[in-house]
């Protein structure tokens, strides 16, 4: 029995046509694709090239995923989970959670912020670093200190119409009558730097740690002139701007099919009321609130999104794991779904989860 070598095996392989070799290695999951890798220099070069990275975002798109941080000790651990498609009445669904084994850990986990394809952490004391992560393909970057004296406040964002990810510092001197210095670093630039933003001068404000990017805004709750505002910060023009939020203060921050959500709890009725406005202008300082009525399945779960077919999606923030559930909640039907994700251990100090995660296989 005659056997092929392995270097006529490789030269067939390396025959097959680039665009062809291309659509079907873009079909396999991303474990096969780190082996890939190492099948000859032409399949690195074609898996690191940005026509496959471009198809196989564009694929992963089509297929978004759940993402879940879990801080546990001082230990962080992420996994994914297919993104079910929800049904019309009440059910319950099984996925399972798969981890990042290259995800290193021991990066920080106070600050976690999953965007695109990329995971961004740090903890709210400066000398801590700063660290961004492409959970699948384990490559991950530190930031560059920064030498501003005072108290800083650090978000991740995306700018759409640019395709870049953007690192946004907001530091306010010790001083109390110096304004805040608002500072950007551009992640797809050659040289990491980072760049001060000088017009417009903004008078001093503090924000919560509560921030959230929607479509190249980032929103944060903001103390300004003495009352509560969202204050919002565009990626794409690098400019800082104040929304009134009607006297509303200790906010959670969520994304209402692609609008900034924000929402509070109101206990005095006998079931649980979610009353939450949705920002239609900032502009005009435009709000719709909207109330309605949730089951008790959800109380005191912490809501993650609402999602584009009118779902609100509930998550425990931190707890018990066994078994660990999500709930995607429909207003108008008035029906929930209940997804249990396996695959976690049994307890964790705190639980951060994602909805469209989006595996990128393209290198910071």
């Amino acid at each position: 029995m005659i056997t092929p070598s392995s270097n006529s095996v490789r030269n067939y392989i390396d025959s097959i046509p680039v665009d062809l070799l291309i659509d079907i290695l873009s079909r396999f999951p991303p474990k096969s694709i780190a082996r890939f890798y190492c099948v000859s220099k032409l399949w690195e070069s074609i898996l690191r090239g940005p026509d496959f990275t471009e198809l196989y975002l564009t694929k992963s798109v089509a297929r978004r995923r759940l993402f879940f941080a879990l801080k546990v000790n001082t230990e962080l651990l992420v996994f994914s989970s297919p993104q079910p498609q929800i049904p019309d009445e009440n059910s319950s669904l099984v996925v399972e959670a798969t981890p990042y084994k290259c995800f290193p850990k021991t990066f920080p986990t106070e600050i976690c912020t999953a965007l695109g394809g990329l995971v961004f952490l740090g903890t709210f004391l400066s000398r801590q670093p700063l660290v961004i992560v492409n959970p699948l393909t384990g490559e991950f970057i530190t930031l560059p200190k920064l030498k501003t004296i005072g108290t800083k406040r650090f978000s991740f964002g995306y700018d759409p119409i640019s395709k870049k990810f953007k690192v946004l510092c907001v530091t306010w001197p010790p001083c109390g009558t110096l304004p805040n210095i608002h500072q950007v670093l551009t992640l797809e630039t050659g040289e990491r730097l980072w760049r001060t933003i000088h017009d417009p001068v903004i008078p001093r404000y503090s924000i919560n740690y509560d921030a959230i990017c929607i479509n190249g805004v980032l929103y944060s709750e903001a103390y300004y002139q003495g009352s509560s505002k969202i204050v919002c910060f565009d990626f794409k023009i690098e400019k800082v701007s104040f929304v009134n939020i009607d006297g509303m203060c200790n906010l959670r921050l969520f994304n209402c099919k692609g609008k900034l959500g924000v929402h509070q709890y109101d206990f005095e009725s006998r079931n649980e009321k979610l009353v939450f406005h949705v920002l239609e202008d900032a502009e005009k300082h435009k709000w719709s609130k909207s109330i309605c009525i949730l089951p008790s399945v959800v109380s005191g779960k912490r809501i993650v999104e609402i999602t584009c077919t009118g779902e609100i999606v509930f998550s425990p923030s931190g707890g018990s794991l066994h078994p660990f559930y999500i709930f995607f909640y429909n207003i108008e039907r008035k029906t929930y779904t209940r997804v249990q994700i396996k695959g976690f251990k049994k307890y964790a100090d705190c639980v951060h989860t994602f909805l469209d995660f989006v595996e990128d296989m393209k290198l910071i």
